[in-house]
């Protein structure tokens, strides 16, 4: 379960004084709970200082700045029982600080009249610990699906893409290590290329309220964090072992990291992940081709000590999927045939081959970046480099046999710069720039018509934000300016070569508030206008679109002669989204229960529209066009977690959505379904040899 709870700290504003010595200590750690999991919005309260704070998302705390001398500690959770104790901090001290359950709610810690800063008004959920380790094995996207209002597109059984409120693709921004993960990520069958077990938790914003991240995430964010760094000399790792009856796999990732003796502040991070799965099955069938292989390894290393540090991490992803045998047709009437088959058409017994149809893709991330902290806040700067490569095989025949019909090759700078003040205890601000420059090749030896042309894209970025606490409300504010500028050179269907550049520029801003309503109830609401020009693949798309079985024409062509339109003569606009989200949580004794609603007016709306079934020289597919209309998402999400005794739990889940053609008068199409789940699960605790027993029925 995760917990989050928000606590409203005060702070005398009267400080005492410790004559001349240097005041630059700092006392860090985290806060969890029993299970080891994160406790978020934990109160933290630092006497004689009077200085207050609360835990982040992964359970951090961080009091800076602070004189030699011996301090009482009170650490304060909602639910939890209140820990007080003595600590001598001379330097830099880290603890891990453990609260234990207790049925009556914590009191609010009031010391004067002000607030220490709480956590963001963001609507988020964080998946981390025991939550995170029971979906060891999945997938990114398959992960995600615990997470109540995201659901996945599923294009075959190891393919997942996130879906947040209703939307996914370029409307959903992935942060892997801090860094904007930069892939094909326009197909809707196009997995995020992350391995999972790099994660040391997983955040999902289901708002525009990260502004700082980038302008298109009219969906929300998912945020995989690592662990930090060790700091101190000594060795330590982990593995995981994995197998799934289904489709016979059998996953193995390792860990090993250390600190360096004699070198405080020094550590480092080697991992690696394998897997292998043959073809999964129906109950009474193969599914021939769907199978599975991936090889992952990353490293870090860094130093961290006072007021300064760097990083340099280095990832590498590599996967190969099989797609169903049975979705390769050569004309209309195989369709229908392949449609109405049971079991699908080429079914064949179970064997761990992958043959064509295929996707091949790899990628690779590096980042380097460091912080120094001064008096009055923290410089912060990043920077990323990602090479992606993405092959998508069709079944072709002689010469052409084994080779891809789509070779895209995309290399990825970002470099980032930002400052943040240091928090006082009634507000807080952080400004930033960014920019990104991508260069997209489509690999020669094809011999096809690029379904997508080459493109150069620069995108630079400014935004601001900031925290203030008055009375019972913390509230947030965000403004960004963005730009974006693409050079495009492809060939039509005619061979024809055409060149075009484009540009767009807008802003977006954000607003929210959060309030703790009494001891067991908190309210959080965001409001944001946010923005999203439309992509290369959106605009000039054309052809078959193997891995997702259809033929596919953008915005910019002419789907009777195969032509480049002319951007002059064709209307089409930027994504503009106006969304709100409120979200209410209650939590006492035994039950926690989070109500979440929304609604996303998205004007502009860019989506594949059905226009009906075509037969070409390579068979007959499903034809789709890219349309824009204006749309709204409306969707409520609810969970709920009831301790029926110590071992025995029952959580109900539900998400609700709806999203509709305004201009139309419609419903859209490809939106997910509601979604109803009801979980009993019995779990028993530290029964040796065994840590922890759990059986789930959902």
């Amino acid at each position: 379960m995760n917990k989050v709870a928000i606590l409203f700290v005060t702070t005398l504003s009267a400080q005492l004084a410790f004559g001349q010595r240097a005041c630059n200590g700092r006392f860090n750690g985290r806060v969890l709970d029993e299970q080891g999991e994160a406790l978020i919005g934990a109160a933290l309260l630092l006497d004689p200082s009077g200085n207050g704070t609360v835990t982040d998302v992964e359970g951090k705390f961080e009091f800076t700045q602070i004189c030699p001398g011996l301090y009482h500690v009170t650490v304060q959770y909602l639910g939890y029982q209140e820990q007080v104790f003595e600590i001598t901090l001379n330097g830099r001290v880290e603890k891990e600080i453990t609260l234990q359950p207790n049925v009556e709610t914590l009191r609010e810690v009031v010391v004067k009249e002000e607030l220490a800063h709480l956590e963001n008004a963001q609507n988020y959920t964080v998946l981390s610990g025991e939550k995170l380790a029971e979906t060891a094995g999945k997938s990114l996207g398959e992960s995600l699906r615990e997470v109540s209002g995201v659901n996945t597109i599923q294009a075959g059984p190891g393919i997942f893409k996130p879906v947040i409120h209703g939307v996914h693709s370029q409307r959903v921004l992935i942060l892997n290590h801090g860094i904007r993960q930069e892939g094909q990520q326009w197909g809707a069958e196009h997995a995020p290329e992350i391995d999972p077990f790099i994660a040391s938790n997983i955040v999902v914003v289901k708002d525009a309220s990260s502004i700082k991240y980038g302008t298109d995430a009219l969906g929300g964010v998912v945020i995989v964090n690592p662990a930090d760094l060790p700091e101190q000399p000594g060795l330590g790792g982990s593995v995981s072992m994995i197998g799934q009856s289904n489709g016979r796999s059998g996953t193995v990732s390792a860990m090993l990291e250390g600190g360096l003796n004699g070198h405080e502040g020094w550590g480092w991070r080697a991992q690696g992940t394998g897997k292998r799965s043959g073809d999964f099955h129906a109950p009474d069938y193969s599914l021939t081709n769907t199978g599975i292989k991936e090889l992952n390894f990353s490293g870090a290393a860094g130093y961290h000590k006072g007021p300064k540090g760097f990083e340099v991490f280095f990832s590498h992803f590599r996967t190969e999927l099989g797609i169903l045998a049975g979705t390769a047709i050569s004309n209309i009437d195989d369709l229908i045939v392949a449609m109405e088959s049971e079991p699908p058409q080429r079914t064949t017994d179970f064997g761990y081959e992958i043959d064509e149809p295929r996707q091949k893709v790899s990628h690779n991330l590096l980042k380097l970046n460091g912080h120094i902290e001064r008096e009055k806040g923290e410089w912060r700067l990043q920077y990323g480099f990602q090479n992606n490569n993405r092959k998508e095989f069709d079944i072709r025949k002689g010469d052409l046999s084994g080779k891809p019909s789509i070779d895209l090759q995309l290399n990825t700078h970002t470099i980032e710069a930002e400052w943040e003040s240091t928090p006082d205890q009634a507000n807080s601000f952080c400004i930033g720039i960014n920019g990104m420059y991508q260069d997209n090749n489509n690999i020669f030896g094809t011999q096809r018509i690029p379904f997508i042309p080459n493109y150069n894209n620069f995108s630079g970025g400014l935004f601001g934000v900031t925290k203030l606490v008055r009375a019972h409300w913390v509230y947030d504010f965000g403004a960004r300016y963005d730009y974006r500028y693409y050079s495009v050179v492809g060939y039509d269907y005619k061979n024809a070569l055409y060149r075009e550049t484009l540009n767009f520029q807008n802003v977006s801003f954000t607003a929210g508030a959060t309030t703790q309503l009494n001891n067991t109830q908190s309210l959080a609401i965001n409001v944001s206008s946010s923005w999203r020009p439309p992509h290369v693949a959106e605009l000039y798309s054309v052809g078959t679109h193997q891995s997702a079985a259809a033929i596919e024409y953008g915005l910019l062509l002419n789907d009777s002669t195969n032509e480049v339109l002319d951007i002059n003569d064709v209307s089409f606009k930027i994504e503009r989204a106006l969304k709100g989200v409120s979200t209410y949580r209650y939590q006492k004794n035994n039950l926690t229960i989070e109500l979440s609603g929304y609604a996303n007016y998205i004007f502009n709306y860019i989506y594949l529209k059905p226009t009906g079934i075509t037969r070409g020289v390579r068979g007959a597919y499903p034809y789709f066009r890219y349309t824009q209309t204006d749309a709204l998402f409306l969707g409520v999400d609810v969970t709920a977690d009831w301790n029926l005794s110590r071992q025995w739990k029952l959580s109900p889940k539900a998400s609700l959505i709806r999203a509709s053609d305004q201009r139309n008068k419609d419903l859209l199409v490809f939106i997910p379904s509601n979604k109803y789940e009801l979980a009993w699960r019995f779990e028993e605790p530290n029964q040796f040899p065994v840590k922890r027993f759990f059986a789930e029925l959902k």
